[in-house]
């Protein structure tokens, strides 16, 4: 399981090279059963020593090789791996990332699905993500967009509940540790719109005292 944030921010977004006309990506995937990992340039090869009995990367490997390549403007990118049981390829949906899937629309914010809590059994649920929140729709979801964040918990007789969070802070006393800081939390509610709303509520009190974050 990633957190919400993962979904959406630390991205690097591929950009065509100014004036392209019809930036387009074309993506391709190569798989190498037997790539060599070190070709030596002149050096001896380095003596694989791992102890490990039932290890997995000697000095031959399955690799993964991405290309992206744009023709109009030229633009490539060449992205290469090893596929072991840890990296390497996975074939998947916009249901289990999250990132793919359209925002929500609740309070006047968008929610903004991320990758479901302990993956495929949250799947079967009916609310399976959790949400960053922003104030208007993007484009693409960054850092300075972030207002909010919900997240789903558990009650003490076990029911779902959810928690949120409001106004970015650099030294916001919530979310140290975990990705972005906040200036407010609050937990138990029984709803994502109840979630919602009270972080209107936060962001409308912080852009009258000032702040500007909406």
């Amino acid at each position: 399981m990633k957190p919400t944030q993962d979904t959406y921010l630390g991205w690097e977004e591929l950009v065509h090279r100014r004036g392209c006309e019809q930036p387009r990506w074309e993506v391709d995937l190569r798989l190498t059963h037997d790539e060599s990992r070190y070709r030596g340039h002149g050096e001896e090869p380095l003596k694989h020593q791992c102890p490990e009995e039932r290890c997995d990367h000697g000095n031959r490997f399955a690799a993964i090789t991405v290309r992206i390549v744009c023709r109009s403007c030229g633009t490539a990118e060449v992205i290469t791996g090893e596929k072991n049981d840890d990296t390497g390829r996975s074939s998947t949906s916009t249901a289990f990332l999250g990132y793919g899937l359209p925002p929500r629309k609740v309070a006047g914010l968008f929610l903004w699905p991320g990758a479901p809590f302990f993956s495929y059994g949250r799947l079967t649920t009916t609310e399976p993500h959790d949400f960053l929140v922003t104030a208007d729709r993007v484009d693409r979801v960054e850092k300075k967009a972030v207002a909010g964040q919900i997240t789903q918990t558990r009650g003490k007789r076990g029911g779902v509940v959810w928690s949120a969070a409001a106004v970015q802070s650099e030294s916001g006393p919530y979310g140290a540790g975990m990705g972005l800081r906040w200036a407010h939390a609050e937990e138990g509610f029984k709803t994502i719109t109840a979630a919602a709303k009270w972080i209107a509520a936060r962001l409308a009190e912080h852009t009258t005292a000032g702040g500007g974050q909406r």
